[in-house]
């Protein structure tokens, strides 16, 4: 238990200590490699010992008892990941849920670290596979490419809508990349064109098609369940529901900084924040800032604050706010259109494309479009090649769900 190992230890060598897990983790659980490292715990690769072969992901959250290494899950934060993950099940771009454990050896529940197992997905997350792409001197991730991963991230987000749930902190950590896909970076396809028998002539190659790159939503730790709806895809918030700073700041939705009412259309912000960033092809979060009031100033200054503070006259904030520093920067930015185009032109991003990225980042939340509504976009339309892309030598991408579902079933 990392409890017991930790408590003796500062909290930065404790990040450092792999504890020995409890009996009867190990006795049905082979710790392979450690994925990931949180506030709130770890995140192992394992080999389920029962059959020798099937690997999964255990992530490992902290009792009572870890001695400070870990900020404590409580059983409200346990029941409401495990709920949520156990509701998405069999979604093929969602991590699949399979058992949950509780150490008990410690002779009190409350004490013991707890388990979560998943399907193993990937090694990595998409923030370290764009940093990877970016340290390896990739170039950005196509138009039809980025394309193929928005339809996997809002259609998992759609689903996850669908079952009364709020996902709350969409960003590029909580998105698990396929083994396969992370390969790739260390063998990249041959450029399209190259020199012919050493002259400086160049030998032109078709157009490599568009990169598959496989991913599923994961971290359901900020989760909570949907408020009672409020029509036409609408989601409030309940007066009794967790605090609204949900996501971290660079992820956060114009509105969560303002500490009002919020829905469905956080995540829809968290997805546009990745698009943009998958589009960027740096690696770095998109909208950064020193303290949160400087991120929602940069949030917009580029997508524009004519949205937001219409519907701040529509939704006056409460008085007396703890953000009302943010309320106060948000009503002083001048009431442009941004430059979001700017920043992605015509020969980046299409205009179906940026149709959809700039719904996805509007500053209004009853304007921004939800999963389902960005689904239905001329951009994601089904194999057609648009003659937008043509021009590029882009090719459409293919959802391929049958090939990248996996069963979730849980064992025994």
């Amino acid at each position: 238990m990392a409890s017991s190992t930790c408590s003796s230890t500062s909290a930065g060598a404790a990040a450092t200590i792999d504890a020995p897990w409890p009996p009867e983790m190990a006795e049905r659980y082979e710790r392979l490699e450690k994925l990931g490292e949180g506030i709130f715990g770890r995140v192992y690769k394992a080999r389920e010992r029962a059959d020798g072969r099937q690997i999964v992901a255990v992530k490992q959250l902290s009792g009572g008892g870890s001695g400070g290494a870990w900020v404590q899950t409580g059983f409200v934060e346990l029941a409401r990941e495990v709920t949520s993950l156990n509701k998405c099940r069999g979604h093929p771009s969602i991590v699949g849920f399979r058992n949950v454990h509780a150490d008990t050896t410690r002779g009190n529940d409350d004490d013991g670290d707890c388990f979560i197992v998943m399907e193993y997905a990937g090694r990595m997350n998409l923030r370290t596979y764009m940093v990877s792409r970016a340290l390896h001197g990739l170039p950005p991730l196509r138009e039809a490419e980025v394309r193929g991963v928005m339809r996997q991230l809002l259609d998992a987000v759609n689903a996850v809508h669908r079952v009364g749930i709020l996902h709350r902190d969409v960003k590029p950590e909580n998105v698990v990349v396929d083994d396969a896909t992370a390969d790739r970076i260390r063998n990249p396809p041959p450029p399209d064109d190259d020199d012919d028998d050493g002259t400086n002539k160049k030998k032109q190659r078709p157009p490599q098609p568009p990169e598959e790159i496989k991913c599923k939503v994961c971290d359901f730790g900020a989760s909570e369940p949907m408020p009672v709806a409020a029509g036409a895809g609408s989601w409030r918030r309940r007066e009794n529901s967790p605090s609204p700073l949900a996501t971290s700041d660079p992820y956060r939705a114009p509105e969560l900084f303002l500490g009002t009412d919020y829905d469905g259309r956080v995540d829809s912000w968290g997805l546009g924040c990745v698009m943009a960033e998958l589009l960027a092809g740096t690696g770095a979060a998109f909208f950064q800032g020193k303290t949160e009031e400087d991120v929602l100033a940069n949030m917009l200054a580029v997508v524009g604050a004519a949205g937001i503070k219409d519907w701040m006259r529509r939704r006056p904030c409460k008085p007396g706010s703890r953000v009302s520093a943010a309320e106060k920067r948000a009503r002083g930015c001048p009431e442009t259109s941004g430059r979001l185009r700017e920043m992605f032109p015509e020969k980046v991003l299409s205009e179906a494309g940026f149709e959809v990225l700039s719904g996805l980042l509007e500053s209004d939340p009853e304007d921004r479009l939800i999963a389902a509504e960005a689904l239905r976009k001329p951009w994601f339309a089904d194999e057609e090649l648009r003659p937008d892309e043509r021009r590029r030598g882009g090719r459409p991408h293919r959802r391929g769900f049958l090939a990248c579902f996996m069963s979730c079933a849980t064992d025994d």
